[in-house]
């Protein structure tokens, strides 16, 4: 069941991760963001940078819960972390205007 669950997980962070890669392509941003989204460029670079974080988070979690927790995989989780508190900060810059 662990396994199940953290692969829809995982799932759902390349899903992030795509939808981060149409917002730089193309602009686009989620309806019910649009208001409060002025800067579609760190938008789309915040969901790579969280998706990544969540993938590296999912990752972790799926292997290193079946074996002993080594070096590598706490450098995966700290990477995660990183990632992840780095898409935050940008999807808090997204809503401030330019200058």
């Amino acid at each position: 069941m662990n396994y199940v669950v953290l692969s829809a997980l995982t799932a759902f962070a390349l899903g992030m991760v795509g939808l981060g890669v149409t917002g730089l392509t193309t602009g686009w941003i989620h309806p019910w963001e649009r208001g409060r989204v002025l800067r579609p460029v760190p938008h789309g670079f915040s969901h790579i940078f969280s998706g990544c974080g969540f993938f590296c988070f999912c990752v972790f979690f799926l292997f290193a819960s079946s074996e002993d927790v080594s070096l590598k995989w706490l450098i995966v989780l700290a990477a995660g972390a990183v990632l992840f508190l780095t898409g935050i900060a940008l999807r808090g810059m997204a809503g401030f205007p330019d200058r």
